[in-house]
């Protein structure tokens, strides 16, 4: 009896059909192609071809050979012989030459050559829509392979054997039970096919133990397998009913039907045939919505875009029907193959089709469920596509893991199971805590996380080595800064009871849009507080104490990374002048340029309490420092070495214009000297106990 696969029927039974009109001669090899026996034909090919002494029939069972090839998943083997068939000149009157051997070398991820083919091929046939989409397909998945998702793809060994294991559906509700479908050895239909070279399909049953190992694929009873093919199974949302396709069918009349099976204690009683179509078409792979009122399915009845379709019909509780087999439509079918439909929980539906632009031969798409249908359809990209064929995808209720089908590098058999999972994205923060300049640690600092996306804030201690760490969530901004309470001891008389630190500046750190894991590394550095701190470039007009625009732009950005940090700090704004001038008159200027940037501080919100406006013209002179030595202007920096006081007889003592020029614009400064470390509400600027 002709036994045909599931698999194997739905997608080639067309594409056979039209070969079949390229045939010359009644050969044994070209009634084994014709009968669509793909593995017995690429041996009777080979025995043929060589004693074929006509040109143009050797050059026709060549390019067959090379479809025998294509049709048993060998791409590699098909683009050899297509390639020879295009030597042979078959190419030259059979223009879908190219396109056959453009879809081998994109099957076996040369899109190189892929590329080159379909071009060829859309020169004569030009507007063709699966040469185009085909050709689009090379540009994109080089991309889309160099850039996977997060998706993670294993070969399930435990379950593959060397011939196709397929199509697994979850078949129990903790999803520790699956049914797949098999050609191991030991199934029910007796001999070998010609078509792969593979025992006979029937459903299998395994379950996940306590050890997470899975238990030897068992047979399914006699109401489910039969000596016919049976495969592409599916559950209710209860998990008590099966439906599944047989193929082959009572005396060969059938081609593929879908059959329902209740469960009966461990297995499942006789299977019943659901009537959609005529017996000689093809109506196989059901998939169930996830309220089990719509069955989709594919197949290849009239009516369709081309090829094998997604259909669906409705359920009619009245009679126990299945009712209006209705195509789903050009937004999701194509002049190609849909196949092997999945419906997830959430209503979204999962197909494979080699019709819509994709990586491979077969390419797993999903498209949601809308208010008049799906779409739009979108590929699922690497890994859960590769070059090969992937057929099938099933998803462990809603987790982001499951099972798919494939025949992908790696595979053991024809067609593998393959599980998959979307790893959970892991995101931290950690680092330590250093003092600014010498970067020792500094243990017991706090260390404050504000998530800007929700408002929520964290707060951590350094530990002994300094160390801290938070846990971050994706798609998340984030802000985080540190402060110390250390005060200085005997090892600084001067400052014993002083405040050590400065708070430290804010950094910001995002998850938005990460695609991988990772824990970023922030190291919390605490400025030493100095007894003062000059400002660079703070500048006025001649004779004005008017404040510039670049001025405020410094002075907001010592608002955000000092006064804001350090609530606690009170500070003395002080204006220094350079000796030009009467010394009254300069003391004037620099309180008016002092008390404009105090009244500019406290317009952008700081605490007028915080703050002092002090003007001391000429009277201190500009002591270069270690801290200062910065502002000194670059090549000057032996000129004026750390420890010069720029008093008015040592610029007056200088031997150039030009360098008494430099040391009167270093006097011209702005310093904010801090007077509190414990300032409070209420307080004034001077009412502190670190002075």
């Amino acid at each position: 009896m002709n036994k045909i696969s599931n698999y194997i029927l739905i997608l080639v039974v067309g594409l056979s059909a039209f070969l079949s009109g390229c045939l010359s001669s009644d050969g044994k090899g070209n009634e084994a192609f014709k009968a669509g026996y793909w593995t017995k034909s690429i041996d009777l090919y080979k025995a043929e071809i060589p004693k074929t002494k006509d040109k143009a029939e050797a050059a026709a069972m060549t390019f067959n050979l090379a479809t025998a090839y294509y049709q048993s998943k060998d791409y590699k083997q098909a683009a050899v012989w297509f390639e020879n068939a295009d030597a042979a000149k078959y190419g030259e009157a059979h223009p879908e030459l190219n396109l056959f051997l453009a879809e081998s070398y994109k099957a076996s991820c040369d899109y190189e050559k892929a590329l080159i083919r379909y071009n060829k091929y859309l020169e004569r046939v030009p507007g063709d829509k699966k040469a185009i989409n085909g050709a689009k397909s090379c540009e994109l998945a080089a991309e889309w392979l160099k850039n996977p998702t997060r998706y993670k793809v294993e070969n399930m060994v435990q379950l593959n054997s060397a011939n196709d294991d397929a199509t697994p559906a979850y078949s129990s509700k903790d999803s520790k039970e699956i049914i797949f479908y098999s050609y191991r050895d030991g199934a029910t239909g007796k001999g070998s096919s010609d078509i792969l070279g593979q025992d006979f399909p029937d459903l299998y049953t395994t379950k996940l133990d306590k050890k997470g190992k899975w238990s030897t694929p068992a047979l399914l009873g006699p109401g489910v397998n039969s000596e016919f093919t049976e495969g592409g199974p599916a559950m209710d949302a209860k998990m008590n009913t099966l439906y599944f396709s047989r193929c082959g069918g009572d005396a060969q009349k059938k081609g593929c039907q879908i059959y329902v099976s209740k469960k009966q204690g461990n297995d499942f009683g006789p299977a019943i045939v659901i009537p959609i179509a005529a017996d000689s078409l093809a109506v196989a792979q059901p998939a169930l919505s996830p309220n089990d009122q719509i069955m989709y399915f594919t197949s290849n009845m009239p009516g369709g875009q081309g090829g094998k379709d997604l259909w669906y019909v409705t359920y009619n509780k009245k009679d126990n029907t299945w009712e209006k087999p209705t195509n789903l439509g050009a937004e999701i079918n194509t002049p190609g193959d849909e196949i092997f439909p999945y419906v997830h929980s959430d209503g979204t539906l999962y197909f494979s089709s080699n019709g819509h632009i994709g990586i491979g031969g077969f390419d797993l798409f999903k498209a949601a469920k809308t208010q008049d249908g799906f779409g739009p359809v979108i590929n699922l990209k690497a890994p859960l596509n590769s070059c090969g064929d992937d057929i099938s995808i099933s998803f462990e209720d809603k987790a982001e893991r499951g099972y798919i089908t494939s025949n992908r590098e790696g595979t053991k058999g024809k067609l593998d199971i393959w599980s998959f999972v979307l790893p959970k994205l892991e995101f931290a923060m950690k680092g330590k805590v250093l003092e600014d300049g010498s970067f020792k640690i500094i243990p017991g600092s706090t260390v404050y996380l504000k998530n800007m996306t929700d408002g929520t804030l964290a707060e951590t201690k350094a530990d002994q080595d300094g160390n801290y760490q938070f846990a971050l969530l994706p798609n998340m901004n984030y802000q985080v800064n540190g402060k110390s309470d250390d005060q200085y001891g005997d090892e600084e008389p001067l400052k014993k009871g002083r405040k050590k630190y400065l708070s430290s500046a804010t950094a910001l750190i995002s998850t938005v849009g990460m695609e991988e894991s990772k824990t970023f590394e922030q190291d919390i550095i605490l400025p030493l507080i100095p007894i003062k701190l000059e400002l660079p470039n703070i500048v006025y007009p001649y004779n004005s104490a008017e404040l510039t625009p670049e001025t405020k732009i410094i002075l907001k950005t010592f608002i955000v990374e000092t006064l804001i940090p350090n609530p606690t700090m009170s500070i003395e704004m002080g204006s220094h002048t350079d000796f030009r001038g009467g010394a009254d008159f300069n003391r004037k200027l620099a309180q008016r340029r002092a008390e404009s940037a105090v009244k500019y501080l406290i317009e952008q919100g700081v605490d007028p309490n915080r703050l002092k406006a002090k003007g001391y013209g000429e009277d201190v002179p500009k002591e270069i420092t270690k801290e200062n030595l910065k502002f000194v202007p670059a090549g000057y920096e032996t000129t004026f070495p750390i420890g010069t006081v720029l008093t008015e007889a040592f610029i007056n003592a200088m031997k150039s214009k030009e360098l008494q020029e430099v040391a009167h614009q270093m006097n011209r400064r702005t310093e904010f000297k801090f007077l509190c470390t414990d300032w409070a509400p209420g307080k004034t600027a001077d009412q502190c106990v670190g002075k």
